[in-house]
């Protein structure tokens, strides 16, 4: 999953939870990647992505998708729910769990995992965030730490960073790190509508890519309504 687009609604559903405790928002997101790299790891070419997102109280949940233009690539769909609270004014905590669900996998595939995750968040500059993630099917735990900021343009847009470093260390593959990478263009249309449009980096350092492909540079935008 996209690292993953939970992100926002997790961050408002834990600072909203005090003020509107028992109101329900959601956000809906459709956009198209010209690569679908995770974790450092690429695991598609172009795609369509989407995700529909919902937060009640101090919970979320969702489901996301990678849709891939070639038949050659698999499609994959992550259900996921959370529980975030806010701890002071600039630290918050987080945890929950995410299926990653594989519909075209062939016999003898893995077609589904489970995994639980929590992790801290932090206002201020940089934003910096704390996760740690296993995957118990897998037998695969990660580490990530990731960084954020924007940097207004005028009073309707916005140009955004994103920082990701993480560790993997799984049963079966050994371990390996990774780095992601992004910059948008991000153009509100209201309060509740904007889209986006950015490129990415994003790598591992044991050339688990195609044809051992260690790093890899893309594109991709998106359009995203809140209600």
């Amino acid at each position: 999953m996209k690292t993953k687009t939970i992100a926002t609604l997790t961050l408002a559903a834990i600072s909203a939870a005090g003020v509107n405790a028992q109101e329900l928002t959601g956000q809906a997101v459709v956009g198209v990647e010209t690569e679908y790299v995770f974790r450092g790891v690429e695991l598609a070419k172009e795609s369509i992505q989407a995700s529909l997102e919902g937060a009640y109280g101090n919970g979320y949940f969702g489901i996301w998708t990678n849709e891939p233009f070639d038949d050659e690539f698999d499609s994959e769909i992550d259900f996921y729910a959370g529980y975030g609270y806010q701890i002071n004014d600039t630290l918050s905590a987080d945890f929950g769990a995410t299926v990653y669900y594989y519909p075209d996998a062939g016999t003898g595939e893995v077609d589904d995992t489970f995994e639980a995750f929590a992790g801290i968040n932090f206002e201020g500059l940089a934003s910096p965030a704390f996760y740690a993630y296993y995957d118990f099917d897998l037998e695969a735990l990660t580490l990530e730490s990731s960084f954020s900021h924007s940097i207004a343009v005028d009073e309707k847009s916005s140009v955004d960073f994103g920082l990701t470093a993480g560790w993997v260390d799984t049963d079966l593959d050994g371990e390996y790190w990774y780095y992601n990478a992004s910059a948008d263009y991000v153009y509100n249309f209201t309060e509740a509508m904007f889209a986006s449009i950015g490129i990415r980096a994003g790598g591992n350092d044991d050339q688990l890519g195609p044809n051992g492909r260690e790093s890899n540079l893309w594109g991709g935008a998106s359009f995203s309504a809140s209600f």
